[in-house]
């Protein structure tokens, strides 16, 4: 087993680099469901087919690429690999600020879902080794706070940009304020290749005996279902109330008369404090949870604010701003939460050479029926249900029975108490509980 962890300086300069990674990440991310309803009336799209842009294709391809990506991430540079992503990631933007038919769109929502099942878990997998046991819990929740401080800045910025750029109509050359917006969101992304050449590979903490194929490593990985089949589908569960409410937050809104500029800054503010406020209460639970009941420990409070998400959904159908404001930040706290939280447990609980497998298949769950599946789902509920007028209605009911369901499953997790299945022969995990 490997004790160099890098110095204090190089760890928290990888660590910066990779929270800012996530947080230029995530702000384009969120420009999709920014701009949908722009997008959606200047390509002529419906419901089912913004929900084809937004989630499924986005979410099959990083459902589809995570775990190969996750094999990539356990055998080769993680450094390397995110870089080749980040190039990937800025050409998909363009494409998307240049298309001109929905195939087009298509295409590059789905290089960028195969992107961020490469970089999100390469991120993870390296801050992991950045810090010791006792300190990773808190390390990979400032990565999250990342993710959610980009979330805020991408809502604020770009509905603030729309409204200024949208005002006489197409801006410099004769392009649309959103295709403005995703070519910025480039240029941003693409800034993140400097940082990322100073930053070190780090040296891979608490190997076992690195598996020599993946028929091995996979053998390893189902050694540890009785903990991990319940977390995947428990995350599963929670991603898709996540997924369907950063979808069609927007969209709801916008069809009460709002436009992206007036409720760009209250929405930014929430996603921003709550996301961030999620991610670093994660840290601070997951470690208590780890003192107080070992690896699995980490869990408990995913199982009471998945179970809270439930009732928190009903903000779709808010007859207020106010309350949809109160309640949809309450399911981006207990969502940012329980989100980290798993990634949290599958750091501590699974072995170095296997983990990038492991946050691959928590990534292929969440992807394929939660980035993929929810949009849809509430997009072709609502149609069953009499039209795109019954938006709200289709959200809940698809987004209260997820959160309820990925409490128990969260629950199961927690009582295997992490232990791999004995018939398989493998033991316990390396690292020591402190």
């Amino acid at each position: 087993m490997s004790t160099a962890y890098p110095t204090r300086g190089r760890a928290a300069y990888a660590l910066g680099v990779l929270a800012l990674l996530g947080f230029v990440l995530t702000t384009d991310m969120t420009l999709t469901a920014l701009l949908v309803e722009p997008m959606k009336r200047d390509m002529a799209l419906t419901d089912v087919e913004v929900a084809l842009v937004q989630g499924t294709a986005y979410g099959l391809a990083l459902g589809v690429a995570s775990l190969p990506m996750g094999r990539l991430i356990d055998r080769y540079s993680r450094r390397a690999l995110i870089a080749i992503g980040v190039a990937g990631w800025t050409g998909a933007l363009i494409a998307i600020g240049l298309a001109g038919d929905l195939a087009t769109v298509l295409a590059a929502r789905a290089v960028l879902g195969i992107v961020a099942a490469l970089v999100v878990p390469a991120a993870f997998s390296i801050g992991a080794d950045l810090y010791p046991a006792e300190r990773r819990s808190v390390a990979t929740s400032l990565l999250v706070v990342g993710q959610a401080l980009g979330q805020g800045f991408g809502m604020f910025a770009g509905g603030k940009a729309y409204d200024a750029l949208d005002v006489g109509g197409a801006g410099p050359f004769d392009l649309s304020a959103w295709r403005l917006i995703y070519l910025a969101a480039a240029l941003l992304g693409a800034s993140l290749l400097v940082l990322l050449a100073g930053m070190d590979e780090p040296v891979r903490q608490e190997h076992r005996a690195r598996p020599s194929n993946l028929a091995t490593a996979a053998r390893e990985l189902w050694s540890y279902r009785g903990f991990l089949l319940p977390l995947l589908f428990g995350l599963l569960f929670v991603q898709v109330t996540i997924q369907a409410a950063s979808i069609w937050a927007s969209p709801l809104l916008i069809r009460r008369g709002q436009t992206p500029g007036q409720f760009a800054g209250w929405m930014s503010a929430i996603l921003l404090l709550g996301g961030a406020a999620g991610a670093l209460a994660a840290g601070w639970l997951g470690e208590t949870g780890r003192r107080r009941d070992g690896r699995a420990g980490v869990l408990l409070p995913g199982v009471l604010l998945s179970a809270a998400i439930a009732p928190a959904s009903l903000f779709a159908l808010a007859g207020s701003l106010a309350l949809f404001g109160i309640l949809f930040a309450f399911q981006v706290f207990a969502g940012a939460v329980v989100a980290t939280i798993g990634v949290i447990a599958v750091t501590l609980v699974i072995p170095n050479e296997i983990r990038g497998l492991a946050l691959g298949a928590n990534t292929f769950a969440a992807a394929v029926f939660g980035a993929a599946g929810a949009p849809a789902a509430v997009a072709l509920l609502s149609r069953h249900l009499g039209g795109e007028q019954h938006l709200g209605l289709a959200f809940v009911e698809v987004c209260v029975p997820s959160g309820i369901m990925g409490s128990l499953c969260l629950a199961l997790a927690l009582r295997s108490r992490a232990a791999p299945a004995r018939d398989v022969g493998a033991g316990f995990p390396i690292v020591d509980e402190v």
